[in-house]
């Protein structure tokens, strides 16, 4: 292992937060970055969790619909800082097509020159052409960028 002077911000993005389920995969990626001695900067951390549940809650769908619009534009500009101040983006890319959200994510962040790479251990082909295993236009904001896609959490390695 080669040791680096310099400690990476990583912007994790990925849908894994929408699931209790997936935690514990999110926390082994998050694992991985931390022995690679990355800082990594998960947006599903955020304090967002009590609001989305408080609005859950509320009756009249104008109220409702309003306190969601106001979460998810704090969501955004939450993410957005997080992105603008990270080194390098890794997108979970897994799934029968890449979640919009990281897709935006990781184009955002190549826009801003940023190094992106992916992480995909789904087998399955998502991609627009034969060989071409995710969506061409997030697999060129990666490779555009200088990153590459990983196909196992093992094999996450960064400059």
């Amino acid at each position: 292992m080669r040791f680096r002077t310099k400690m990476y911000k990583v912007y994790l993005a990925s849908p894994l937060g929408f699931s209790p389920e997936l935690k514990s995969y999110r926390d082994e990626i998050k694992s991985r970055l931390s022995e690679l001695g990355c800082a990594v900067l998960d947006p599903w951390e955020g304090p967002f969790r009590p609001a989305i549940e408080e609005a859950s809650e509320v009756q009249d769908w104008s109220a409702r619909t309003a306190a969601f619009k106001q979460i998810a534009t704090q969501i955004g500009k939450a993410n957005e800082e997080m992105i603008r101040c990270c080194d390098l983006v890794l997108g979970v890319l897994d799934g029968s097509e890449v979640d919009s959200g990281t897709a935006s994510e990781i184009g955002f962040a190549a826009a801003l020159g940023k190094k992106c790479y992916g992480l995909r251990t789904d087998f399955r082909n998502c991609g627009d052409f034969d060989g071409i295993p995710i969506n061409l236009q997030v697999l060129y904001w990666i490779e555009s960028s200088g990153g590459r896609l990983f196909g196992r959490i093992e094999e996450i390695s960064l400059p």
